[in-house]
């Protein structure tokens, strides 16, 4: 069967890596309409903030509607991606886990449940996720945010360099 142009549009969409320049773009350029449209700074913390808050105390939350959307969002567009792009490869992420964790279930529930929490007390204790500090706040030329931003790429540099020497990697 002969390939369509939708499968070139599918493949060029989906599959191919895409530049890096055009990532950043698209996502500043989402942020500055965002910011023009709202008059309100873009942040994805502050969503999943008020997603929790929805949750666990439904007559007291006043969610802001954009950013339910937003979590509504990146998630069904992740589910899309995934499936447009020919599907995820779970068995890669599983033995890069197990390599490090070892593959007991109890481990695994609680390493990813550690993990989330750090994340959710590290973005709370910043004052922002990496990407709300990173795309915004550099933006603003907020120094709290480089400074934030610059301990996120220490951190993470730091976690590769420790889970490349457990992996034995190059």
């Amino acid at each position: 069967m002969e390939p369509t142009t939708l499968d070139g549009l599918r493949t060029l969409v989906f599959v191919e890596p895409w530049p890096a320049w055009a990532g950043g773009l698209g996502i500043g350029l989402f942020v500055v309409a965002f910011y023009g449209l709202k008059d309100r700074m873009f942040g994805v913390s502050t969503g999943l903030e008020d997603a929790c808050s929805l949750a666990l105390e439904p007559a007291a939350a006043r969610p802001s509607a954009e950013r339910i959307w937003l979590l509504v969002g990146v998630v069904l567009g992740g589910a899309l991606a995934v499936a447009l792009g020919g599907g995820a490869d779970p068995d890669r992420d599983r033995l890069a886990f197990e390599a490090v964790w070892g593959a007991a279930p109890l481990t695994r529930a609680l390493v990813l449940a550690g993990g989330g929490l750090l994340v959710g007390f590290g973005a709370r204790f910043a004052g922002g996720c990496t990407s709300g500090h990173a795309i915004v706040g550099t933006s603003l030329l907020a120094p709290a945010s480089w400074v934030a931003t610059l301990a996120f790429m220490a951190g993470g540099f730091a976690a590769t360099a420790l889970v490349a020497g457990l992996l034995g990697a190059p």
